[in-house]
């Protein structure tokens, strides 16, 4: 459950560092930083599922988003391992804050609760991501943005 739980923050940290500088050319955009993650609260959903409550600290000095259909799959060596999913995220303009995000986690086909546990001692070495999100401004605006194999080990060492 540490896996899952070290998963949901890391993931959900590499969401808004790397979606949000890309949703367009303003200046303030690349200020915009996650000051916080944590979990909140998680819970199983039997033994191949997980739901979780994040805690999301944004400092956002520019305009007001919405982070819509958050996407992702998990591989682990290359091959699908989790895919999850997070629901919608307003962010306020010019506001430095804590966000609650759930999300959702399920073990992909396969993958055995025995793997996850072998896997746990290993942190995020030979852990991707594909993301897949959709951002919005507040004027309707809006981009799909996606990321494919991005190394979370990597990402977690620039933190």
């Amino acid at each position: 459950m540490k896996l899952v739980r070290n998963i949901f923050l890391r993931l959900s940290l590499l969401a808004f560092i790397v979606i949000l500088p890309s949703c367009g050319s303003l200046r303030k955009v690349k200020d915009i930083k996650v000051t916080s993650c944590g979990v909140e609260s998680y819970s199983l959903k039997g033994l191949r599922s997980v739901n979780a409550v994040l805690a999301l600290g944004i400092d956002n000095p520019a305009m007001a988003f919405k982070v819509t259909k958050l996407d992702g799959i998990l591989k682990y060596k290359g091959e699908d391992f989790a895919f999850y999913t997070a629901d919608t995220l307003d962010v306020e303009r010019q506001c430095v804050k804590v966000y609650d995000l759930p999300c959702t986690a399920t073990l992909s086909q396969g993958i055995s609760l025995m793997q996850v546990l072998q896997i746990a001692n290993n942190g995020l070495e030979g852990f991707t991501t594909d993301i897949e999100a959709k951002v919005k401004l507040k004027n309707g605006a809006g981009k799909t943005l996606r990321f494919k194999d991005l190394d979370l080990q990597k990402i977690a060492s620039q933190q």
